[in-house]
């Protein structure tokens, strides 16, 4: 594979909402990392819980660099912006991360965030599905993701994804395994 995936680079898509507003969706960049740090600040305790396992109030710089500076190749990030009267805000970030440890199989662990005030408005979804058009290109075989058995959101994404799925609990957590292929 090449060190860094010009396409996924350079990737765009408009969606439409659930509430028939436009989603815009591009890789992220450096740039975005103040932008990062203000979606968390937007993110309740139990969305930030959701997603980190733990309470995240901030971002040291050295995570705001691992976050925003990917090679779109083992590392693909997306950001999820909506048009609320011509203004375009940042609403959610998707990403994958192909895992070192993956046997024969090119598995990624995939990850959300999406701010509260745009919970439910089908975010999550598109980023899931562009994510698994980029991973496609790039060969990786299943997204894996841990998530909180309470997290019933989630869960239903993946679920209603029409990818099939494979769901292992260990204890609070369920191990979700999606095939790409």
């Amino acid at each position: 594979m090449s060190t860094q995936n010009l396409k996924a680079a350079a990737y765009q898509a408009n969606e439409t909402l659930l509430d028939g507003r436009m989603l815009r969706i591009r890789p992220i960049c450096p740039s975005d990392k103040q932008a990062l740090e203000q979606g968390l600040e937007h993110l309740s305790t139990q969305s930030a819980y959701f997603r980190f396992f733990q309470r995240k109030t901030h971002f040291t710089a050295r995570e705001l660099e691992y976050f925003t500076e990917v090679d779109f190749v083992n590392h693909v990030a997306l950001v999820a912006s909506v048009f609320n009267n011509e203004l375009e805000e940042p609403a959610g970030v998707g990403r994958y991360i192909v895992l070192d440890n993956a046997s024969a199989a090119n598995v990624a662990e995939i990850a959300f965030a999406v701010e509260d005030a745009y919970h439910g408005l089908g975010i999550a979804t598109f980023l899931l599905k562009h994510l698994t058009a980029i991973a496609r290109e790039n060969r990786v075989d299943h997204f894996q993701a841990d998530v909180l058995a309470t997290n019933h959101n989630m869960l239903e994404v993946f679920e209603n994804s029409a990818l099939p799925m494979e769901q292992h609990p260990q204890g609070e957590v369920i191990e979700v395994l999606l095939r790409l292929s």
